[in-house]
């Protein structure tokens, strides 16, 4: 993509003027290098300041800075700087066409006007990486989605979470980092933890990793969770319970690892959907109430579930993406 289009582009995306097919390529485009990152805060800042001036201000300081590139354009300079020179000249002029054609072409909306937000949605067995306009760092997990604005606003970062997903927050003192759920907010200032609130689990999970993190419930009660420590909220009766945190069980699925430590196979059954992309149904309950206790990595869902089912107590067979899982009866 030029350079002109890059930046017409973002003042687009800025003015709430683009696709979902653009927002995911700019997404991409951010997460590839912390470069691009600069360049779109570079544009955003000049961007966002002809808001707070004046459309007569506005054209006076774009008309400065043409001038000054015009001028830069005659002024006899060195041979060793001519080159790095004609790049920034290029780079100017390039983003002057851009703001002024997105400007008049793409008006922005009052400070009053709501924030504009962004869902993204993974499917089954798929996980993606989001780079926020902070620089927070995220990655979603199978089956989850992730709603938050294009751009936060002064007082907070408030994101909404659906499912699974692992958080790198960058610090912005007196700004504090959200993460809201069905159940429970998570508030931070800066540190890495781990969410995990899917509707049909039967509790939702934070682990902290880094830092702290408070954790909010109905009726005002609050947490302050410590490097280690896990928090689960039983979905039914809201009755919460702090716990050591496993890393492996925790964190195992940004690297596609399974941890069952005896646990049903009912209850861990939603985990292998959302990693393989298939459904599991169980013939009888004494399959679903079967314990497991196995650890798998990077594995086909061929191994994993002839592993589960090597003892000869329960059987499986796939049609299509459903799997059935009936245990044998006693003889």
């Amino acid at each position: 993509m030029k350079e002109q289009e890059l930046y017409l582009l973002i003042t687009r995306y800025l003015s709430d003027q683009t696709s979902e097919a653009e927002n995911a390529w700019l997404a991409d485009w951010l997460a590839a290098d912390k470069s691009n990152q600069q360049t779109f805060e570079e544009v955003k800042r000049v961007w966002q300041g002809h808001q707070r001036i004046s459309d007569e201000e506005s054209i006076q300081a774009l008309s400065v800075l043409r001038a000054r590139i015009a001028a830069g354009e005659q002024r006899v300079v060195p041979a060793k700087s001519r080159r790095l020179q004609f790049y920034w000249f290029a780079a100017a002029a390039s983003l002057l066409v851009a703001l002024l054609a997105a400007w008049y072409l793409f008006p922005t909306k009052s400070n009053n006007s709501r924030l504009s937000y962004l869902t993204i949605v993974t499917k089954p067995g798929e996980k993606k990486i989001i780079r926020l306009e902070d620089s927070t760092r995220i990655v979603l997990g199978p089956g989850s989605q992730l709603s938050y604005p294009k751009v936060f606003d002064k007082d907070n970062r408030t994101v909404s979470v659906k499912g699974q997903a692992y958080f790198e927050v960058s610090q912005a003192p007196g700004k504090p980092f959200i993460v809201q759920t069905s159940v429970l907010s998570v508030q931070v200032l800066g540190t890495h933890f781990n969410v995990h609130a899917d509707p049909d689990q039967p509790a939702s999970t934070v682990a902290l990793l880094e830092g702290s993190v408070k954790i909010r419930l109905e009726g005002d009660r609050s947490w302050l969770l410590k490097p280690g420590q896990e928090i689960s909220v039983d979905h039914r009766t809201r009755q919460a319970a702090l716990n050591p945190l496993d890393s492996a069980t925790v964190l195992g699925w940004q690297q596609n690892v399974l941890v069952f430590k005896n646990e049903q196979f009912g209850s861990v059954a939603p985990r292998i959907e959302k990693m393989y992309g298939v459904k599991i149904i169980f013939n009888n309950e004494e399959a679903a109430e079967t314990r497991l206790y196995a650890q798998f990595k990077d594995e086909p869902l061929e191994n994993v579930l002839s592993a589960i089912c090597i003892s000869g107590v329960l059987t499986y067979r796939q049609q299509g993406d459903t799997i059935y899982v009936t245990m044998k009866k006693s003889s």
